[in-house]
Parts: C-alpha cells; sequence; structure tokens
C-alpha cells in the first residue's frame, strides 16, 4: 500500500511539474520539490511503522508459542516503544531539513528547551528512565507477586509501563506506582522463590516433658518422609524453649512446591499430623495457664 501510494503521488509531481515547464504557469518548484519530500518521508515513516508492527506481531506470536514468561514480553514491548521514538524522531528531521528549517538552530533550540524541562519535569524524567532501568534489571515480571517493605506496598505486577507500574493489591484494588518509587523501594519478590518455608513454634503441657523427645524425633521422621517437604532443604525439629504455661518445640522446614494455595494444604496436613503424634503419645497442646496460691491467714 505505502509503494504504490508513493507512485501515484511521485507520478502527480512529476506531472504537475512537466506541465508548469511546458506552460506558462507560475507554478513554485521549489515549493512542490518541498511537498514532495516531505509526502515522501511521511510515506517512509508510514512502511517503517507497517514493518515494525508486522515484524512485533510476529515475535509475540512466537512467544506465545514458546510460552515465555512476562519478564520477556514487558522487555519486548519496550524495544517496539524504543523504536517507534526513533522513528519519529527521526522522520521529524527529515521533515524539517525538507522544509529548509536549519537544524543546528533547531538543536541550540532544543538545548535551552530540554535545560528548561528538565527544571520543570525531574520526576517525569525519572519515572522514564526508572522504567528503562527496570526493564533492562528484570527484577519481577508481569504477574509476578511482589511486596516492598520499605515503601509499603504489595500486590501482583500487571503492567511495567514507562511512566508507572500498575500492580493489583490482594484487596483486587490497583495500585498504581510511579517507577522511580521503584527505584528507590526495597523489592521482595516471593515468585521468584525456590521453596516456601514453614516455620512454626508448638508448646506442650508441663507434664508431658517425657514425651518431648520423643515427639520431636517422630514429627522430623514424619517430615522426612513427606512427599512434599523439600529434603535437600534445611529440616529441624528440636525443643526450643521453657514458655510460661508450656514447653516449645520448634518445626523448621520447606515445602518443593512455590504455589501459595498448594502450600497453605501442605502446611495443613504438617501441622494435622503434628497434633496426631503429640497426641499418640497421651501429650497434649498446652494452652495459657495461670497458677494461683491461696495463703489462708492463721489468725
Amino acid at each position: 500500500m505505502p509503494a504504490k501510494l508513493f507512485i501515484w503521488i511521485y507520478a502527480l509531481f512529476a506531472a504537475v511539474s512537466a506541465i508548469a515547464e511546458l506552460t506558462a504557469l507560475k507554478i513554485d518548484i521549489d515549493g512542490i520539490c518541498q511537498i514532495r519530500q516531505v509526502v515522501f518521508v511521511v510515506i517512509l515513516t508510514w512502511t517503517l511503522f507497517r514493518w515494525k508492527n508486522g515484524f512485533e506481531g510476529l515475535i509475540y506470536k512466537r512467544l506465545d508459542e514458546k510460552a515465555e514468561n512476562g519478564v520477556d514480553k514487558a522487555l519486548y514491548t519496550a524495544v517496539w516503544r524504543l523504536a517507534s521514538m526513533v522513528i519519529m524522531l527521526f522522520a521529524g528531521l527529515l521533515i524539517l531539513d525538507a522544509l529548509g528549517v536549519s537544524l543546528t538552530a533547531f538543536v541550540a533550540l532544543g538545548s535551552v528547551g530540554t535545560i528548561a524541562v528538565t527544571y520543570s519535569s525531574t520526576d517525569v524524567i525519572r519515572n522514564f528512565f526508572g522504567g528503562m532501568v527496570m526493564q533492562v534489571n528484570r527484577h519481577f515480571a508481569v504477574g509476578d507477586w511482589i511486596m516492598s517493605p520499605n515503601k509499603n506496598f504489595e500486590g501482583t505486577v500487571e503492567s511495567i509501563g514507562w511512566y508507572m507500574t500498575r500492580i493489583r493489591t490482594f484487596e483486587r484494588r490497583p495500585l498504581f506506582v510511579p517507577n522511580s518509587l521503584l527505584l528507590d523501594a526495597i523489592i521482595e519478590n516471593p515468585g521468584q522463590m525456590y521453596n516456601r518455608r514453614i516455620k512454626v513454634t508448638i508448646g506442650i503441657r508441663y507434664e508431658d516433658v517425657k514425651s518431648m523427645d520423643v515427639i520431636t524425633k517422630d514429627v522430623e521422621a514424619m517430615l522426612r518422609a513427606h512427599p512434599d517437604i523439600a529434603q535437600d532443604q534445611t529440616l529441624m525439629v528440636h525443643f526450643l524453649a521453657f514458655g510460661p504455661s508450656s514447653i516449645d518445640f520448634n518445626v523448621y522446614s520447606f515445602t518443593k512446591t512455590t504455589n501459595w494455595k498448594e502450600y497453605r494444604g501442605i502446611q495443613q496436613d504438617v501441622f494435622l499430623k503434628i497434633v496426631e503424634i503429640i497426641h499418640s503419645h497421651g501429650a497434649d497442646i498446652a494452652f495459657p495457664t495461670q497458677t494461683l496460691h491461696l495463703q489462708q491467714d492463721r489468725g
């Protein structure tokens, strides 16, 4: 389509120029040449954008076929946006040159404008470059669950833009975070975990102290045999402390899965098995109690 349009427009301009030379019509040939150059630049820009869009669609199609993750797609999106900006800048400079505008003066004017804009839009520039830094460093991807302990936000990343990142909180509310804020934020990305941790302290009654050793050994044996507990990670079950109303032991292990829902089910199964082990030894889980000693008045 752009090629056909270029041929027709070029032929039209050639015809107008030929008529002007063969007749006495006063036509500004230089003006026609400028218009022709501008039209050429517009058609060239149009062609480049068509090629870019076609190549972009092909890349995304291959990414979908290979089931690539959101980080790669976000990075490719950033590349396409940058390519669009370069094409538009290139086209603008060519049009200015075709119209006879001095690029030297334009660059000088642009330098002064850049200084003014820099002072008035520092946050915009920081957000823009923050988006570029995130696309390159790839600390998190679209679909990742992230949290920031120092900026107090948590949720699932829905999109990573040039100016801000959209996060969906667990209350299903959209949270729009400027990219400059993310540059200064401590980001924790649970989505990149290898395992999930089970860490719990359980207290049994003081009267069951003789069963503590066998209970901890049986709980550890249960975890060693559990099909969903990672055996290549730290696994500990030990008598931990003397509490105010219980003697406490600590369970520390990791699940194989990182899926939150699956993890919760495995943790529940482990907890119920621990309760069964405690009861099987005639012991019970302690609850807060107080012992009151009443002194009788002998008088």
